[in-house]
């Protein structure tokens, strides 16, 4: 056996020098199965350490299984399988980067995929003010909290529905979730022993689409028409349950007219169909007011309705909720029991404070004025900069527009051009299951509402640099 040598101006404490050595000595089979280590009180004179730390080294060994100490004897070295433990230094044979796209190591600078919010739009000191309220709540939050969400937070939200989106409901019926993806999973378990397959909007939300797939239902896409799902292929698709964005939907942008909705609602209670509604970044309708959300027209329970405060706050506080209607409420009690509240207690009640003193409402104004003015800036740099070599998909709502882009490049030529100019963009194309052969351009998704107001020119520059010069 090497003698062991130990730092002691090492970061490593003592215990643990003394336990990786033997650790490694022992995988690599410098010290035999059988073997015994040396006593603690020799081991500590040979290195000049305390008792207690040769004794909390060997504690780990010992726990961790790589020597035992039968009867109180010697510690000797357990029995392991070495063919099983692999080479412990670093596999020469794999490189990180082969695994990449080459594209993914360029630097961006202008991401024009990502709907994350701008840091001019929030508040971060007064928000700070609220989470500090909440942390005084000492007692409720060494819990794991209500396994629906803190019951302030369901009021506000029920609160902020009704005044926002027209829809009624009852703190009861919200279950609030740390973002729509984990929401979907429960959604998933309450609804897969009475539906097998779901109708999507297509193009629409692949993550959803993902999570459905993920257990076992099978998804059916409905084409996209200018004011929404197409009506008559989800009538013959014989589904009867259904996921829409109706107020904005990603990534077409189209709004479903007050028709559409009303013969929607028919087609669920025909059915008796269910009819998930993802209102999607719906507070940001910058002429008129917001459209109301599909659930506030429902008389027969017949919507799920999804929700997020991802847009509006930062998407760093995990929030979002879901509200069931009535017929599942108890089937979700039956299964809330294996569930955990996901969602942390102290940015619930911090949340819930801050709806209470009005700060949402101002929030949102904060940011439709903002968003509005980049929108404006964003729509006049795309007339001046690509002009006549687009054909821009303008909309009054929402954080991106659509661009159809006249040329002869594929969309992901032009997505892989962008990139190489340090500008990130997403196509339509890439959130579709069928095959939208009726495109006479590719169409492209830029959202505007990251980019700082005075880097938007900039950024459009580059793309005009990028696809036709």
């Amino acid at each position: 056996m090497d003698s062991i040598v130990i730092t002691r101006d090492k970061n490593s404490p003592l215990y643990v020098q003394i336990y990786s050595y033997f650790k490694n000595a022992i995988e690599k089979g410098d010290i035999a199965e059988g073997e015994k280590l040396p006593s603690i009180r020799g081991l500590t004179k040979a290195l000049g350490v305390s008792k207690s730390t040769v004794e909390m080294a060997y504690q780990q060994l010992c726990s961790e299984g790589y020597i035992e100490n039968a009867n109180r004897a010697r510690y000797t070295v357990a029995f392991l399988d070495r063919s099983l433990l692999g080479e412990r230094t670093k596999n020469t044979n794999l490189d990180s980067n082969q695994f990449l796209d080459p594209l993914d190591s360029l630097k961006i600078e202008y991401d024009f995929a990502s709907g994350e919010m701008d840091p001019e739009g929030f508040n971060f000191t007064l928000w700070k003010r609220y989470v500090n309220k909440a942390l005084a709540e000492t007692q409720r939050l060494v819990g794991y909290g209500h396994v629906q969400g803190e019951e302030e937070l369901r009021e506000q939200i029920v609160q902020y529905l009704y005044q926002s989106r027209g829809v009624m409901a009852h703190s009861s019926q919200v279950i609030i979730g740390p973002g729509i993806q984990s929401l979907l999973v429960i959604l998933c378990s309450l609804l897969k022993d009475k539906h097998s397959s779901i109708a999507f909007e297509d193009p629409g939300f692949k993550n959803g689409r993902r999570i459905f797939a993920d257990h076992d239902f099978q998804i059916i896409p409905v084409e996209m028409g200018k004011d929404g799902i197409d009506m008559e292929t989800l009538k013959e698709s014989q589904a009867d349950l259904v996921y829409v964005s109706p107020s904005h939907q990603f990534p077409t942008g189209a709004i479903m007219s007050i028709g559409k909705r009303i013969t929607m609602l028919a087609w669920a209670e025909k059915n008796q169909g269910l009819i998930i509604e993802d209102d999607y970044d719906s507070e940001f309708r910058y002429y008129g007011r917001p459209v109301p959300a599909l659930k506030g027209l429902d008389q027969r329970g017949s919507v799920v309705y999804l929700g997020s405060f991802s847009k509006i706050m930062p998407p760093s506080i995990r929030i979002s909720y879901m509200v069931l209607p009535k017929q599942l409420l108890t089937l979700y009690r039956e299964k809330a029991t294996f569930y955990k509240q996901g969602s942390s207690t102290t940015e619930q009640l911090a949340l819930a404070l801050f709806m209470k003193d009005g700060q949402l409402e101002k929030q949102v104004r904060r940011l439709r004025k903002l968003y509005q003015e980049k929108r404006t800036i964003f729509f006049k740099s795309i007339k001046d900069n690509l002009g006549e070599h687009v054909i821009l998909e303008e909309k009054e709502s929402g954080l991106f527009t659509v661009l159809n882009v006249k040329t002869d490049l594929t969309s992901q030529e032009l997505k892989n051009r962008a990139l190489k100019a340090g500008c990130r963009v997403a196509a339509i194309e890439d959130y579709a299951l069928l095959n939208h052969n009726g495109q006479v351009f590719p169409r492209l998704i830029l959202y505007f509402s990251s980019i700082p107001k005075n880097s938007i020119n900039e950024g459009v520059r580059l793309l005009k640099q990028a696809w036709f010069q």
